[in-house]
C-alpha cells in the first residue's frame, strides 16, 4: 500500500521514496533515448536507401556500393547506442524493482509487475530480434539486400 517501516540497514538520511523516484526517472530517460535511436535508425535507413535508389537510377556505381556499406555501418553504430541505453534501462528497472520489494507492499509494485510482463513477452531471442530490435533488423536487412543487388550489378557490368 505505502512505505513500510524502514529497515535498520538503511541510511536515515536517504529518502527511499526520492531514491525510487530518481531510479524511475532515470529509466524513463534511458528508455526514451533508446526509442529515439530506433527512430533515428529508421530515418537514416529511409534517407540512405533513397540515396541508394538515386545512385542506381543514375548508374553511379561507386555511390551505389558506398551507400549500403555506410548504411550497414551507421545501423550497427545506432544499434550499439540502443543496446547501451537498453542495458542501462534494464539495470534501473531491476534497481527500482528491488526498491519496491524493500519499501512497498506487495500490491503496490508497478515496476516489478512490468518486469514480469516484459520477460513473458520479450524473453525469447526471437522476440527481441523481431520486436525490440526490429528497426535495426529491418533496416540492416534492407542495406544488406541493397549491397547484394549493387554487387551483382557491378559484377554483371564488368
Amino acid at each position: 500500500m505505502g512505505l513500510e517501516t524502514m529497515p535498520d540497514n538503511i541510511d536515515p538520511v536517504i529518502d527511499p521514496l526520492k531514491a525510487y523516484t530518481e531510479a524511475c526517472n532515470t529509466f524513463r530517460h534511458y528508455s526514451n533515448a533508446s526509442l529515439q535511436v530506433r527512430l533515428a535508425s529508421v530515418a537514416q535507413g529511409i534517407v540512405l536507401l533513397g540515396a541508394w535508389a538515386l545512385a542506381v537510377l543514375h548508374k553511379s556505381q561507386h555511390i551505389e556500393i558506398f551507400v549500403p556499406i555506410s548504411g550497414l555501418f551507421f545501423t550497427g553504430l545506432l544499434y550499439r547506442f540502443h543496446m547501451g541505453y537498453y542495458r542501462a534501462t534494464e539495470s534501473f528497472f531491476k534497481a527500482a524493482a528491488k526498491m519496491e520489494s524493500k519499501f512497498f507492499d506487495e500490491d503496490c509494485r508497478p515496476v516489478t509487475g512490468y518486469n514480469q510482463e516484459y520477460e513473458m513477452r520479450f524473453g525469447s531471442r526471437k522476440e527481441k530480434i523481431l520486436t525490440l530490435n526490429a528497426p535495426f533488423t529491418f533496416v540492416g536487412a534492407m542495406f544488406l539486400l541493397a549491397l547484394i543487388i549493387s554487387a551483382i550489378r557491378l559484377i554483371s557490368q564488368a
